[in-house]
């Protein structure tokens, strides 16, 4: 492997070299934060030389040179650039925004323009709404990457805008004066970009690139594990064609992740995946384990798990993607997952998802087993909040690697009975389920506990026979010793003091006493228990029994194993 460095200012850098940006590299991904560090680093160092780190590259033909790491620092420096040119155009001085532009685009050897970034991923976004000196030619399409250049772009533009108007502001000198000290603080701001320096090393062909771009992964450069692979599996797909086929597939995969309404991430989907097929590894060791076992052979075959299991990991977290009204049941068990926030259980429910998508398993094996996974995470986690040294996560991704392997319906119900022998074993005690249960509470000033409550409600009213009075989502958490009373808040907010009704029964509810709230549920069709219809006043001691019975049914019926 020839390596060659050597440090050059940014001026240097973009004088007559055109950097391609290659198909294996992770989109612009700078954030407002990243932006505000460099700008404020640029003032820092007016008139000073700046190291900003290193970049690597490999050469193409004749001025082009392909990068390998920099290119987030790459494309904000052009950034900033173009936005210094509308600076300059601004107040008039035309000659200077030609003078920046004149790095940011330049004439081939044919006389053709081509500008110093050339990128796949946000083309033509970047050239024509950012490096173009005039209004776009053609319409662009907006997606994540562009949205963050155009927020780039922005930002760099409000800050120049905001620092001329400050010196254009003051009244102590004449607007020729106040111009002329634009132009040089501009001028300044310019000098300090183009004398960035950056050591640069040039590596002679694209093997040695990989080679580069895994193992800077493992000396802290920002590197994702989705990055790593689709870069592996690039080079182990080589189907001899300029469509990379390889790299689109893989961006079907993080398309598919990050189409969900709330923020999954890839890493973690690659981690459940390779778990739920063949061993328990974590993120750091992932690409490891994974570049020891893809190789030319069946690289085309794992990707397509992948692509597929894209699809199935995302409904775990997203109740709308691929469930049907008939399979609602299993949607409900993944909500209620969410809601006790444990992840130990994906692999495992990853696996579950994929045998019944493909046939292996009915539906009715697939819901009760996750509905047995959802009891079992309800008391060890929602109720007990045990916690796990690796067990329970190490757990469910032998059963899903057990799952993946079974090549029946009858092979699968036997690792499920086995989990089912597991799990039992490691349910809390009733004593330790009852203290905690006592401690689950909702009120105005302790809500972080709202939705499990909820949950919670809903289940032990249903396992009661209580008849829910409208639609589910519309019924409201009732607090039948009102809040506004003198009692603790310990004790208002616990579920033997809680019920789910209807907004009108609630509104109408307000803040009676308890007799009259009570002849009003039971006049509107609830059911109470017993111990409530009996009482006359909601003591402590009451509602402390109240809880008490749902926790014993709860533990004993509801969410028994």
């Amino acid at each position: 492997m020839k390596i060659e460095s050597h440090d050059q200012t940014i001026e240097a850098l973009l004088k007559g070299t055109v950097f391609e940006i290659p198909s294996f590299q992770r989109p612009y991904s700078w954030e407002l934060d990243h932006i505000n560090a460099f700008w404020n680093d640029v003032l820092e160092n007016i008139s000073d030389t700046y190291f900003i780190g290193s970049m690597v590259v490999y050469k193409g033909d004749r001025s082009r040179v392909f990068v390998v790491d920099g290119q987030q620092r790459l494309t904000t420096i052009a950034i900033l650039l173009c936005a210094l040119r509308e600076g300059f155009k601004n107040i008039d001085a035309t000659d200077l925004a030609e003078g920046v532009q004149a790095y940011i685009q330049q004439k081939d050897r044919d006389a053709r323009t081509v500008y110093v970034l050339k990128t796949e991923t946000s083309f033509p976004y970047l050239q024509e709404e950012v490096l173009k000196d005039s209004p776009a030619s053609i319409a662009t399409q907006i997606g994540d990457e562009e949205r963050a250049i155009e927020k780039a772009f922005s930002e760099f533009k409000k800050k120049i805008a905001e620092g001329t108007k400050t010196i254009q502001a003051n009244l102590e000198r004449s607007p020729e004066e106040n111009r002329a000290e634009v132009k040089r603080w501009l001028t300044e701001i310019r000098d300090t970009v183009l004398d960035l320096n950056v050591i640069v090393v040039t590596l002679d062909n694209e093997n040695d690139a990989y080679t580069i771009f895994e193992t800077l992964n493992t000396r802290g450069k920002d590197l994702a594990l989705t990055d790593l692979l689709r870069n592996h599996f690039k080079k182990m797909i080589d189907e001899g064609t300029e469509v990379d086929h390889a790299t689109l597939k893989w961006r079907g995969v993080l398309d598919t992740i990050r189409g969900a309404p709330s923020s999954l991430d890839p890493d973690e989907f690659v981690v459940h995946s390779w778990q739920s097929r063949y061993d328990f590894v974590t993120k750091a060791k992932a690409f490891t384990k994974a570049r020891e076992r893809i190789d030319a052979t069946n690289a085309a075959d794992h990707l397509n798990r992948f692509s597929s299991d894209a699809e199935h990991w995302r409904s775990i977290f997203d109740p709308d993607f691929r469930w049907t009204g008939t399979e609602k049941e299993v949607a409900k068990a993944l909500e209620a997952l969410r809601i006790f926030k444990v992840k130990q259980s994906t692999p495992g429910i990853l696996s579950l998802i994929r045998s019944y998508r493909d046939g292996i398993i009915r539906y009715r094996v697939l819901r009760n087993s996750i509905e047995m996974i959802e009891k079992f995470h309800f008391t060890f986690n929602a109720v007990t909040s045990s916690r796990s040294s690796g067990g329970i996560s190490g757990m469910f991704a032998s059963f899903g690697k057990q799952v993946f392997n079974s090549q029946d319906g009858e092979g699968t119900a036997l690792v499920v009975q086995e989990l089912e022998n597991k799990l039992r074993e490691r349910v809390a005690d009733p004593d330790e389920f009852d203290v905690n249960f006592r401690q689950i509470t909702f009120t105005r000033g302790q809500t972080s506990q709202k939705d499990l409550v909820r949950y919670i409600l809903k289940k032990v009213q249903k396992e009661e026979g209580s008849p829910a009075v409208g639609e589910s989502d519309e019924l409201t958490i009732e607090h039948l010793l009102p809040q506004a009373s003198d009692r603790d808040a310990s004790i208002v907010g616990q579920i033997g003091n809680l019920m789910l009704v209807d907004k009108r029964t609630n509104d109408r509810l307000a803040n009676k006493a308890f007799p009259e709230k009570k002849r009003l549920l039971i006049e509107n069709g609830y059911r109470l228990p017993a111990i409530l219809t009996d009482a006359e006043d909601l003591t402590d001691q009451v509602i402390e029994a109240n809880t008490q019975r749902v926790s014993e049914l709860s533990r004993s019926s509801v969410w028994r194993i």
